[in-house]
Formats: structure tokens, C-alpha cells, sequence
């Protein structure tokens, strides 16, 4: 016997195995110095120190499975001699109790549990607590409802497969800390969202599942972007109540454009809800088709938003040019159709000057303007305060008194350009010119106009006619006069 290196414990050579081991070692001969694996199925009512108080017989032992036994309980420190223990496999040890020292080990690597439903203190918290180099873990069938398992995980730094299924697992763990994980198995829980801030350091993680548990949502933020974009890394989360909703949008384009890292899609991603989906494949579910539709509201919001830009454009441009419009009505209603009537040179003018000007400028009208012109060579000025009779419509008076003068005067000031009739009356003298009758236009400077009044028409007139700036001097207003005269007396 001391030549086996596997060895299958069995109800018939359990006792003689027993009684042989315990008989070498009472003399310090390892029975089985070459036996590294030992399965045992005895199916009878013991406990660990039945077969493990003699160590010494066992310790060459790597790999150890006692699944499947009437185990009573796992003794104080029971696997702790097994110097070499690297694998230790306890599955269906379904009424054992055990204690914080039960599972002992420096060596131990890789451990397999599976339904220890009894415990001493029914709390597993401190059970890994003496045997920190496990890398594998795999934990199946044990109620962990009430226990907290990122404290009962924290002795095992050295974690780089994690599987805990069927467990009661309200909430996923951190696991933050476990820097080594490259595999995540979490099916059959009762997990029903997850943060990304769970797995941020987790930069070798290659394989996580979380297959049958409540999850109805994903999205972007469920795992952390890296975890998205790598290339190796497999996602598993089948058998969910998936809400085939605009919420699961993000995630079903993501399945879409990487199908070879989702397990199990499409066949195991069924929708629950909402009714017209529900039983229907995640891959059935178009979100172009049913999160893109224009709302009604959004139609008539923009409908609304629209028009309303309409009107207040429309409005600015009615305001910017109300004096041209006013003046194209009264063309359109006061003149014939195939144009507006024009004095010949054989019909008399009722004035020979129709004089725009700005009533805080009276004072030099009255005094300079109406004397020179009217008192001492005797034309006859059309003054808006003076000669246009109240009652009728303003803007038709003005035009029309225009149309009976044979010139317009302007005389420009700060005062005229603040002046809103005034602006229509040079918006009147802008279409005067663009109607080909510059030569009646004259523009008179009572002084420096500022720079914010010089609009575009009033460049456009200061360049394309007749003007004179308005002298202090004494000397220089006979020139001035002249030139007026000049204007006047031309046709």
C-alpha cells in the first residue's frame, strides 16, 4: 500500500486502512508516503478526527475530497497537519457544523464548498480567517443572507477565481480589494442592480457571470469602461427578467456590436416585460424602432418655438422697416397702376421745398432758414408745424406734401436722427433717390452728427447728394447761402 498514489476510501476498506494507518504511525512510518489524491465516500455517521487524528499517516496528501459524507462536524483545526494540502473539495456536507478554525491552512489553494447549512454561531464571517492563500474559491448551495461576505472574503488577497452560486446574495459584494480576480461567478442569487465602482480595480478580470438573478436593467455605468472595451473579457448575465425598455437601450447595442463576449445570447436573454415583449427574445427588441419616436409634445413644442421665431423675426423687420412699408402702401393706394404720377415741367409745385427738420431745431429754421429763403428770395417752404392741417393721416399728409414740393430739404441734426418721423422722412428720401430723383434731394449739417446715428441710408444719401454743413462763422455763411440758392433754382 505504501506505493499508492491515488486512493478511494469505500465502506468495506475504510476500517482496515483506518487501523493500518494508525498502526505505522504509532511506530512514526508514513503509511502512504506517495499518496497524494484520497476521495472518501464512507457514508457513515463521523466526524474528521475519525480519519484525520492520524496526520502524520496523511501528510503527503495534495488533494483531499470528503464530499458526500455524514460528517457531524469538522473538527478544531481538522486539515491543519496536511502540510501539503493544496485542494480540498467538502461538497453535500449537508448537516456538518463547523467553526472558525475548521478550515485551517496555509497551503490550501483551491476549496470547493457546497451546502453546509449548519453552523456553530450560523454566521460564516471569520470562516477563511487561518487559510489566506486560497486563489480558488467556489461556494455552492450555503445560505448567505445575513452574513457579510465582502468581511468574510477580506483574509483572501490572494483571490483569482471567485465563484459563490445559489447563496441567498441580496447585494453584490466590493471587491475592490481582491486586485487578482480574473473570474466572477455569482449565478442564482438575488442580485438586482450593480454599480461599476464595485469592480474599478479589477483590471485582470476576464470572466464574469451573474446568470439568473433579478437583474431587469444594464447600463453603461453596470461595469466599469475598461471592463467594457476589453477585448477578452466575457460577460454572462442569461436568464435575467430583462425590462425591454428605452433604459436597456445602451446595453443592447452594446450586445450587438459584441456578441462574442456575451454568453449564452440570444437564446438564454429573454424580455419580462413590458407585455408586448414579454417571452421574446433581448435580440427582438429594436430600440430605433421604439425609444426614437418623436413625442407629440416635442412636435408641438417645436411647432410652437417655431412660429414664434417667425413672429418675432417678422416683428423686428416690421419695426426696421415700418416707414418703407408705410410709404409702399401709400403708393400702392394713392398712385396709378402703372406708377405714380410725377409733376411735369408745365404743372406748378404748391412748394417749392418740402423742409424735413426736427422741432428742437425750430429756432434755426425760423431764424436762418425761413428768413433767407422765404422772406428774402420768396420761395415758399412746406413746414410740417406750420403748413399741414391736423386731422388727417399723418404719414398720408407728409407724403403727399412731398409729392407737391419741388425739392426736400433735410436738415440734419442729433435731433432729426432721434427723431422717428424724422428716420421715415429719410426713409423717404432714400426711396426719393432711388427713384431716380437725386436732384431734389439737399441735405443740410447744423452740426457733427454722431458716429451711431450715421446709419447705411444716411451714408448712402450723404454720398449720393447735394449737401452743405451749416458755418459759425460769419464769412463763411454767404457761401453757404449760396450754395442752397443754387440748389433751389436749379429744376
Amino acid at each position: 500500500m505504501n506505493t499508492l498514489e491515488e486512493l478511494n476510501f469505500t465502506d468495506n476498506i475504510f476500517e482496515k486502512l483506518h487501523n493500518f494507518c494508525l498502526n505505522k504511525t504509532e511506530y512514526r512510518i508514513p503509511a502512504f508516503p506517495k499518496l497524494q489524491k484520497l476521495h472518501m465516500a464512507v457514508n457513515d455517521l463521523m466526524d474528521t478526527s475519525d480519519f484525520l487524528q492520524q496526520r502524520f499517516c496523511l501528510q503527503q496528501v495534495r488533494f483531499l475530497n470528503i464530499s458526500d459524507n455524514l460528517f457531524q462536524k469538522l473538527t478544531l483545526f481538522a486539515f491543519y497537519g496536511m502540510i501539503y494540502l493544496q485542494t480540498l473539495i467538502i461538497d453535500d456536507l449537508c448537516a456538518v457544523v463547523m467553526d472558525n478554525t475548521s478550515l485551517s491552512s496555509t497551503s490550501l489553494q483551491t476549496l470547493s464548498i457546497g451546502r453546509i447549512v449548519e453552523r456553530k454561531d450560523k454566521e460564516f464571517r471569520n470562516i477563511f480567517l487561518n487559510c489566506p492563500n486560497i486563489k480558488v474559491l467556489q461556494i455552492r448551495n450555503t445560505d448567505f443572507s445575513t452574513t457579510d461576505v465582502r468581511k468574510m472574503l477580506e483574509p483572501l488577497k490572494s483571490l483569482s477565481s471567485l465563484t459563490i452560486v445559489y447563496g441567498g446574495i441580496q447585494q453584490m459584494t466590493f471587491l475592490n480589494d481582491f486586485t487578482n480576480l480574473t473570474y466572477i461567478d455569482y449565478s442564482f442569487n438575488r442580485i438586482k442592480e450593480i454599480s461599476g465602482n464595485f469592480f474599478q480595480n479589477l483590471t485582470k478580470l476576464n470572466q464574469f457571470i451573474l446568470q439568473s438573478n433579478g437583474l431587469n436593467n444594464i447600463n453603461q455605468t453596470f461595469l466599469p469602461d475598461f471592463l467594457w472595451k476589453k477585448k477578452n473579457f466575457l460577460l454572462d448575465v442569461s436568464s435575467n427578467p430583462f425590462d425591454c425598455g428605452c433604459q436597456l437601450e445602451w446595453f443592447r447595442v452594446w450586445v450587438e456590436n459584441n456578441k462574442d463576449r456575451v454568453i449564452g445570447y440570444p437564446n438564454k436573454y429573454i424580455c419580462e416585460s413590458p407585455l408586448e415583449l414579454k417571452g421574446r427574445s433581448l435580440s427582438e427588441f429594436d430600440p430605433a424602432s421604439i425609444c426614437h419616436k418623436i413625442n407629440p409634445y416635442i412636435i408641438l413644442a417645436s411647432i410652437s418655438c417655431g412660429l414664434l421665431s417667425i413672429l418675432i423675426f417678422t416683428t423686428s423687420l416690421l419695426r426696421k422697416f415700418r416707414w418703407d412699408i408705410r410709404y409702399y402702401i401709400y403708393i400702392c393706394r394713392n398712385r396709378k397702376p402703372m406708377g405714380y404720377k410725377r409733376f411735369t415741367d408745365d404743372e406748378e409745385y404748391l412748394y417749392d421745398a418740402f423742409i424735413a427738420y426736427n422741432t428742437n431745431d425750430r429756432k434755426w429754421i425760423m431764424s436762418e432758414l425761413v428768413r433767407m429763403l422765404e422772406r428774402n428770395h420768396k420761395y415758399k417752404l412746406c413746414l410740417h408745424e406750420r403748413d399741414i392741417i391736423p386731422g388727417g393721416v399723418y404719414v398720408d399728409d407728409i407724403l403727399e406734401s412731398i409729392d407737391t414740393s419741388r425739392k426736400l430739404i433735410l436738415v440734419l441734426s442729433d435731433n432729426f436722427m432721434d427723431d422717428q418721423w424724422c428716420k421715415y422722412e429719410t426713409a423717404l428720401a432714400s426711396h426719393t433717390l432711388a427713384d431716380g430723383d437725386g436732384h431734389k434731394l439737399f441735405l443740410i449739417l447744423l452740426g457733427d452728427i454722431r458716429s451711431e446715428h450715421i446709419n447705411s441710408s444716411l451714408k448712402v444719401l450723404l454720398n449720393s447728394t447735394s449737401h452743405a454743413r451749416w458755418p459759425e462763422k460769419k464769412t463763411d455763411q454767404r457761401i453757404f447761402w449760396q450754395t442752397v440758392k443754387q440748389f433751389m433754382d436749379n429744376n
